[in-house]
């Protein structure tokens, strides 16, 4: 018998990690292999590359980039310039 439940993906749960995150691949070109999953790193799906990072930890080949901000990360401090003058004639 074959332990098919194994390799099964739960594709609510790659897109719950979608939503929170984006992934980028490290590699631009090839291909990987990681028991049954292969990955073709130049057409990688975000729900790929988010099994890969996530589910198979191949956290050297696919980087991810948080999209939401945590409570204790500070804000953005806005560049902009005051345009009024302090000092007058």
């Amino acid at each position: 018998m074959c332990d098919c439940n194994n390799n099964i993906v739960n594709s609510q749960h790659l897109k719950i990690y979608t939503i929170m995150a984006k992934y980028k691949a490290i590699l631009s070109s090839g291909v990987s292999y990681k028991g049954d999953f292969k990955i073709k790193w130049s057409t990688a799906s975000q729900e790929e590359l988010a099994y890969a990072y996530e589910d198979l930890g191949m956290t050297d080949l696919v980087e991810k980039i948080s999209t939401t901000t945590k409570k204790d990360e500070p804000k953005k401090k806005s560049s902009k310039k005051s345009s009024k003058n302090k000092s007058k004639d």
